[in-house]
């Protein structure tokens, strides 16, 4: 059953695992926080969020996905309905801003999101972005909050090779090579490395 306390969740979006220390993340979208569990518990233990939907940095809006970085010990989160990607190291009490607006607006800039749903690193640390409303997928080089467009030429919706109708998630293979999920063209779409 849904609910709020340590033991549930809503709507839960997405997880991610450390495989070092057997700890599961899950972004517990309805309820603007990510938790954590430990093998075989039952209850979990929040990270990061947890102070009620909100625009602060001690707050989360409905995240919508989550990825561990062991290199900084921190959690990358698609904090959706603020438009932007940020980083909540683990031990802390708010986040910082890695990619999109601070101020939580949307747009279609190189420096602006909207309604981000999915984020992942590469081994070098580079920061790849699905860009939902903007149908399109950011990549930012380690470091920097200018991005560029590497699939979805523009941020319209379209069926065609180039172009994606409401792209939801992404992952990468062992070469690099990116596969994202076109939601509306009902269909995945693969890209070679950037």
């Amino acid at each position: 059953m849904h609910g709020s306390n340590f033991d549930q969740v809503k709507y839960p979006y997405s997880l991610d695992y450390d495989f070092y220390s057997n700890v599961l993340f899950v972004g517990d979208h309805d309820n603007d926080r990510i938790m954590k569990y430990f093998r075989n518990s039952t209850s979990g233990i929040l990270v990061a969020g947890g102070n009620g939907r909100g625009t602060n940095s001690n707050q989360l809006y409905a995240p919508h996905a989550v990825f561990f970085d062991s290199l900084s010990d921190s959690l990358l989160i698609a904090n959706t309905g603020y438009h932007n990607i940020v980083w909540w190291k683990l031990g802390d009490s708010n986040w910082t801003l890695a990619a999109g607006n601070i101020n939580g607006t949307s747009g279609s800039t190189s420096t602006s999101l909207y309604s981000p749903t999915n984020v992942k690193l590469d081994p070098m640390g580079n920061m790849y972005v699905v860009d939902r409303h903007n149908h399109r997928v950011q990549f930012f080089l380690v470091g920097e909050k200018n991005g560029t467009t590497i699939a979805g030429i523009n941020t319209k919706p379209g069926s065609n090779a180039t172009m994606f109708s409401t792209p939801i998630s992404l992952v990468l293979d062992n070469q690099l090579n990116l596969y994202v999920t076109d939601e509306r063209n009902h269909r995945v779409q693969k890209f070679l490395r950037y």
